[in-house]
């Protein structure tokens, strides 16, 4: 005999298919941050600002789970004889309930950040859910072929109304998911420190005021080359009524500051790169550190990150296929972009903004969306090349003498025929990658003399800083012992469009780079500064 079931068992049947399915689609995509190889199913997932609505399904799916337990129990008198194939299917579904209490619990400690390295755990339970849908959909295919369809969405049921057990954990589903998804669990207090006090920008933080600051600890995930992709960032925030100063520490095991080198071959000069043509570089690049900031703490990245190859129709596709970073709300979100490289000598952060997306213009062969660099009146480190191509460029410019370079000769070519000292030479970990215009001359193919295998820093300033509204960051980091130290420091107001004012309610991200351009790692809540002081 087979038994009706009720409309209580329908809509949790159906709303269980819904989110599992919408956590599918969504988490793949996100998954594809980390792990290109899921590129190859881009075209069968979606695409856009994804990230609420993998939190609004894992709301769902915890409130469907919960009105199940509960449905269950109150079911549990009932008993009906079982067919063997009603035997197999109530193994099937026995199966479930594991991954469903592994998703879910996997999910819950990511999005609260938790220090436990579950990244991997969740992902195969997502895999797991796929294999399942297989089985267990498959089986009723072949039992009942393509009624099975009608009898999963468009059952007959015994009764007309669902009981109260199924709308209690909907509604708390609901508003846990608005005040939960939108509100961070991490506030941080920044003290107030004297006007007068002196802290001094150079990546040391021995000014006893750190010492006394409040401290918060995440643990960012994601990341290209770091252990596990995973890495600890601590951060603290002082203020004086005019300035905020950061101070943020994170692990690295190496110090990597070759950015791009370029190395002379049989072929003439080319960029050492393993994905720059992709602009996912992981392998020669610089460490990095990005802070962003806004006015709210919404999730994917304060409601900027928008995934997939093109998520904007209109607007050319990225090579990478992992994304864009734009705003949709006419807001901007301040984006601090310190480089070990390009701007650590300089002293200064990258102040850039995301806004909504721009127009590409004509020749460029980056699109970056709404991802945009404050206006400078002057200041800029250019490449040291006249055209990429990836295989053979011509330098913009080439020493005014040999020694300028010998120094970079010592790990990739140490029988070099340069003409240089060797008590000058340097260790990798001392040299700075960053090469002046001026010390370097027009590049003419007759003083291009310099032997295959000759290396030569990529990075070229014109003036040491920035000065302008792309200034605003004064910044400074240090390597040691397998971590990296930044102190930053920054107007509390700037009075520039592009920045948001440091206040309580601010709230903040931080993203770690390990010597990769994109491959960034990310956590999920925003981190709200709660300011101790009182400001006019």
């Amino acid at each position: 005999m087979v038994v009706k079931p009720t409309l209580s068992w329908t809509l949790l049947h159906s709303f269980a298919i819904l989110f599992v399915l919408i956590n599918l689609a969504t988490g793949l995509r996100i998954a594809t941050l980390s792990r290109p190889w899921l590129l190859e199913l881009s075209a069968l997932l979606p695409q856009g600002a994804l990230h609420w609505l993998h939190i609004a399904g894992a709301f769902g799916l915890s409130a469907t789970a919960m009105a199940y337990v509960i449905y269950r129990f109150n079911q549990r008198s009932q008993r009906t004889t079982a067919t063997l194939s009603d035997k197999y299917h109530r193994i099937i579904t026995w199966l479930a309930y594991p991954l469903v209490i592994l998703s879910l619990l996997t999910g819950w400690l990511q999005f609260f950040d938790s220090a436990l390295s579950v990244v991997d755990i969740h992902f195969y339970a997502a895999l797991g859910f796929l294999l399942y849908l297989v089985v267990h959909a498959g089986g009723y295919f072949i039992q009942y072929g393509w009624p099975a369809i009608k009898r999963a969405f468009v059952p007959s049921v015994a009764d007309s109304k669902p009981s109260w057990n199924i709308v209690v954990p909907a509604v708390a589903g609901l508003l846990l998911w608005y005040y939960m998804g939108y509100q961070p669990s991490n506030d941080l207090l920044v003290e107030r420190i004297p006007l007068t006090t002196l802290v001094t920008i150079d990546g040391i933080t021995n000014e006893p005021e750190w010492n006394n600051a409040q401290e918060i600890t995440v643990l960012t995930r994601g990341g290209a080359n770091f252990t596990n992709g995973e890495t600890l960032v601590t951060i603290k925030v002082l203020e004086n009524g005019a300035e905020a100063f950061f101070n943020i520490t994170w692990q690295d095991t190496s110090k990597s500051l070759e950015h791009l080198p370029l190395v002379k071959t049989n072929q003439g000069w080319q960029i050492k790169q393993d994905g720059f043509n992709q602009f996912d570089e992981t392998a020669y690049y610089e460490d990095k550190l990005a802070i962003m900031l806004a006015d709210q703490c919404a999730p994917g990245g304060g409601g900027t990150a928008h995934l997939g190859p093109k998520p904007l129709a209109d607007q050319p596709a990225n090579f990478h296929g992992k994304g864009y970073h734009y705003s949709d709300d006419g807001k901007v979100r301040d984006i601090w972009h310190w480089k070990a490289v390009r701007t650590n000598s300089m002293y200064l952060a990258d102040d850039n903004f995301f806004g909504p997306p721009v127009k590409p213009r004509a020749g460029e062969r980056r699109y970056s969306a709404g991802y945009i660099a404050d206006g400078k009146e002057s200041g800029a480190y250019v490449m040291n090349w006249q055209w990429y191509k990836p295989e053979v460029i011509v330098p913009k410019r080439l020493p005014k003498h040999n020694e300028l370079i010998a120094p970079y000769q010592v790990d990739h070519q140490p029988n070099n025929q340069l003409d240089h000292k060797n008590n000058n030479l340097q260790t990798s970990d001392n040299l700075q990658w960053v090469i002046s215009w001026f010390d370097y001359r027009p590049y003419l193919a007759e003083n291009d003399h310099y032997p295959i295998g000759t290396v030569m820093p990529s990075v070229m300033y014109r003036s040491n800083r920035f000065e302008g509204d792309r200034a605003h960051v004064r910044a400074h980091g240090q390597w040691k012992d397998g971590m990296w130290t930044l102190e930053l420091a920054r107007p509390l107001n700037t009075q520039s469009q592009h920045d948001v004012i440091l206040q309580t309610g601010t709230c903040l991200w931080v993203s770690a780079f390990d010597h990769s351009q994109v491959a960034h790692t990310r956590h999920q809540q925003a981190i709200r500064l709660l300011f101790e002081g009182n400001h006019d």
